[in-house]
């Protein structure tokens, strides 16, 4: 009797000495305030200070793209405010802005570019310039700045950043980007007739060289063949197609 007894006190303290070796020790919490003050608008400014990015790049033939970078990768900043005075009350076109266009995932896939994190479009700004420079593009991108950071248009007090590294154009003009690099095909073929004159079915054979500078080729979308005359067969080098005559100039 006196053995089973023992035994048992053997189990039990066993028992005891494994939950207290098991046991994690609780971490200290941190100490509160014995009475929070309640939150205004003030405070709310204070916790939410985004920073988002301005971009500008140039491309042909003579054409800007702006858009607005998130901090987290593949996300648009807010932009909507500056979007909708462009949109609604032709914000910026004395300045050569003509739209906010909707963003391509690559050249080589036409697909509307998203937001990773709501697969909302992405929006860019499209201005068109007679002389295009470094100065004057980040003079472009302070205007923006200057307008998304007004209180009436930044309730939340973000930031919009500009500096040297915000104009990603190519230092060498033969490095610089056709117009599918970036946005889809109907916007391209929108672009087109609303800033050209005489966009029918000759329109590319009467500017070739200009035409070669919104779509890389060697083919071309159907509505582009259909409405804009571009060649409906690869093209081979310098743009012609077999049995195509250009028209004559004199």
């Amino acid at each position: 009797m006196f053995a089973i007894g023992a035994l048992s006190l053997v189990v039990i303290t066993g028992i005891m000495t494994v939950t207290k070796a098991n046991k994690v020790p609780r971490k200290s919490s941190p100490q509160k305030k014995a009475s929070p003050s309640k939150f205004t608008d003030n405070d709310l400014k204070k916790k939410r200070t985004l920073a988002y990015y301005l971009k500008i790049v140039k491309m042909l033939p003579g054409f800007e793209l702006a858009f607005i970078d998130s901090a987290t990768p593949g996300n648009d900043g807010f932009g909507q405010k500056l979007f909708n005075h462009i949109k609604n009350e032709d914000g910026f076109h004395e300045d050569g802005v003509l739209f906010v266009v909707r963003r391509r995932v690559s050249k080589e896939d036409n697909s509307m570019l998203t937001n990773a994190h709501d697969t909302y479009p992405r929006r860019c700004i499209l201005r068109m310039v007679d002389e295009s420079t470094h100065e004057s593009r980040l003079a472009m991108l302070r205007a923006f700045q200057t307008f998304l950071m007004r209180p009436e248009n930044n309730k939340y007090g973000y930031q919009y950043i500009v500096n040297d590294a915000s104009d990603l154009t190519p230092h060498r003009a033969e490095d610089l980007e056709l117009m599918d690099h970036y946005l889809q095909n109907d916007m391209i073929i929108n672009i087109i007739t609303n800033v050209y004159e005489n966009t029918g079915i000759n329109w590319y054979a009467n500017n070739r060289e200009c035409a070669l500078e919104f779509f890389s080729g060697p083919t071309f979308p159907p509505y582009a063949i259909e409405q804009l005359g571009y060649p409906n067969e690869p093209l081979r080098q310098g743009g012609i197609v077999p049995g195509f005559n250009p028209p004559n100039k004199n």
